[in-house]
């Protein structure tokens, strides 16, 4: 498994692809995924190292499989990603969902960020079962 230093640059790498093209994305498509390459399992495997490393409540069966992206919006360098997460638990087919918001500010540069935030779950709602 790779380290969290190593998924951010993998990360980075894709989302400085993103905004060279600058690509306005199609507000009638409902999942923004396949316009933005590896940034929705690149977002999900950060989001799994980052509990797993930080929050000894998130459970070791526990595994990030995606993201669904719903809505990306720029301002200025921050980046923000909207969607939900799909994630399960080791030897069983369920599957759940929960929300995130992810923003990072990438630097003029476009070599690195100075700052991201990763926004999981909703505690007053549970994860939606599929």
């Amino acid at each position: 498994m790779k380290s969290v230093k190593e998924i951010l640059e993998m990360l980075l790498e894709e989302l400085i692809m993103y905004l060279e093209k600058s690509e306005h994305f199609d507000t009638l498509l409902m999942y923004q995924n396949k316009k933005l390459g590896d940034t929705s399992f690149l977002l999900a495997a950060l989001l799994e190292s980052l509990l797993k490393q930080y929050h000894i409540d998130w459970d070791e069966k526990k595994w990030i499989d995606d993201s669904l992206i719903t809505r990306v919006t720029t301002n200025n360098d921050i980046l923000t990603f909207e969607g939900v997460m799909i994630w399960g638990i080791i030897d069983s087919t369920e599957q759940w969902t929960d929300p995130f918001v992810f923003n990072i500010e990438i630097l003029k540069d476009k070599k690195n960020y100075s700052d991201f935030t990763f926004l999981f779950c909703d505690m007053i709602k549970s994860e939606i079962k599929h």
